[in-house]
């Protein structure tokens, strides 16, 4: 079933006497009891409307979203998100690089083995 036909079903549902697709346009038509007609698209998106705008577009939108500070997030939360990010990737690399040290360290076999029998 085209995506068409339940967006009019849920507009309209019993009123709704026929329907037909307009394959030139890829929507779907409706002739309601009433003698008007409705149409919706078969598409969720317009395809011209993905065409239309371009990744470097969508990113020169949001930057200036950003500097208008009309974002749905403030540029102060931007920012402390930042500063928590960049604190846990140095608190990750500092543990990461603390375990590569100790397992270069004490990685020899006859090691491990004495740390392990010595803890008992």
């Amino acid at each position: 079933m085209p995506l068409g036909e339940d967006i009019l079903l849920a507009r309209h549902g019993d009123r709704i006497l026929e329907m037909t697709q307009d394959r030139k346009n890829n929507t779907t038509r409706a002739l309601l009891s009433d003698g008007t007609s409705d149409t919706a698209s078969n598409f969720l998106v317009s395809l011209n409307a993905l065409a239309a705008v371009t990744p470097a577009e969508r990113f020169g939108k949001v930057a200036g979203d950003y500097s208008a500070d009309r974002l749905p997030v403030s540029r102060q939360e931007i920012r402390l998100m930042v500063r928590l990010s960049v604190a846990w990737a140095v608190v990750s690399t500092a543990i990461v690089g603390g375990l590569t040290w100790a397992i270069y360290s004490y990685g020899d076999p006859a090691t491990l083995t004495q740390i392990m029998g010595s803890s008992f």
